[in-house]
């Protein structure tokens, strides 16, 4: 008897479990592909529109620069439109690697969003090397207008190619030259002269051809290497010599105005594929709304810090049209031997609008 009930209790726990195991995932109806509502599908892994996502941005400048301050309005703008769903935490002064690290965190997906320069980023875009070609852009509507246009969002695509996501420019003020040792007028008045550049290879050939050397160092070192005469100056916006106290270690300025290299804020390819259509709109349309904001902002700035220069007692040279020709006609051949076919073809592009 004991044997008979081990036997039928066996059968009934067999049972049991082949009426639990009936619904399987693999008996569940895929769905329907051609709803036909018109809406983009998200990318297989986005994330549901319920879900709350909390995402980082890096950016070297301080958290008072205007540019961190036009970041720090895109993530609440992000934030404010998806009910507090979507939120982007802001890390200021290079908290999560310079430039060129935060850039490789974004590519691999370490990192969702980087404030980077158009230096530091051509290197994951080479095309971005014929938009900030020295002394290429006529004004600063003449910059914006390809920026906004056809040739900006070109460019912007090809970033895809190294799982980065162009989001939006952001103005990068005109370029000009500061050192600690003297007034510059030509490029003669550079020679021989430590400057300190963007680690690229655009703006150390660019110091070549005006007789200087450039030295590519982190943008928060700057100020600690021309304190310590590891270089004698370096290049930058008046709102950035200011606010990074540039003043105080390098008090000749030049403006030459060599080049307006366009900020910008790219994302990691993988963090947007997670994000639905609808989300990755949201995001793109507070990034143009915080640019927007930012660029009436940065002339105000500008203004405002040349006159701060002005009472510290920094020495600010206006060069001539000669002088400034000289500088021009010393970087010409740049065009011929820095630039590809295809960078060329974009640049001829740029000057046309001009």
């Amino acid at each position: 008897m004991k044997k008979l009930a081990a036997t039928l209790l066996t059968i009934l726990m067999l049972l049991g479990l082949c009426a639990c195991g009936g619904d399987t995932p693999s008996s569940t109806p895929a769905p329907d592909a051609g709803s036909g509502n018109g809406a983009a599908e998200p990318a297989p892994d986005a994330a549901p529109e319920g879900d709350a996502m909390l995402l980082r941005l890096a950016n070297s400048h301080n958290a008072e620069h205007i540019t961190s301050q036009a970041c720090q309005m895109f993530a609440d703008l992000v934030s404010e439109k998806t009910g507090g769903r979507i939120t982007i935490e802001c890390h200021f002064a290079g908290e999560l690697g310079d430039e060129r690290s935060t850039l490789e965190q974004c590519q691999f997906g370490g990192l969702d969003f980087t404030r980077v320069s158009s230096g530091a980023s051509a290197e994951f875009a080479p095309l971005m090397n014929a938009l900030q070609m020295p002394y290429e852009y006529t004004s600063v509507d003449h910059l914006f207008e390809v920026l906004d246009g056809e040739i900006g969002q070109e460019v912007f695509e090809t970033f895809k190619n190294n799982n980065l996501v162009g989001i939006t420019y952001l103005h990068p003020g005109s370029r000009n030259f500061f050192n600690a040792k003297k007034e510059i007028h030509t490029p003669a008045d550079m020679a021989g002269m430590k400057i300190r550049v963007s680690e690229s290879d655009l703006m150390l050939a660019l110091m070549e051809n005006l007789g200087a050397a450039g030295v590519g160092l982190p943008f928060n070192d700057t100020y600690s290497s021309i304190q310590t005469s590891v270089v004698d100056g370096a290049e930058n916006n008046m709102t950035s010599y200011i606010e990074m106290s540039f003043w105080e270690v390098a008090p000749y300025w030049t403006y030459d105005g060599h080049s307006y290299m366009p900020d910008m804020i790219l994302a990691s390819k993988q963090t947007m594929d997670k994000l639905s259509a609808e989300d990755q709109q949201i995001i793109f349309d507070c990034a143009k709304e915080a640019e927007v904001w930012h660029r009436d902002a940065w002339e105000e700035s500008e203004a405002k810090n040349a006159k701060i220069a002005e009472e510290k007692g920094c020495t600010l040279t206006t060069l001539t049209a000669d002088e400034l020709k000289a500088f021009q006609d010393a970087v010409a051949p740049m065009y011929e031997s820095f630039l590809d076919a295809d960078q060329k073809a974009i640049v001829e592009r740029v000057q046309a609008l001009g």
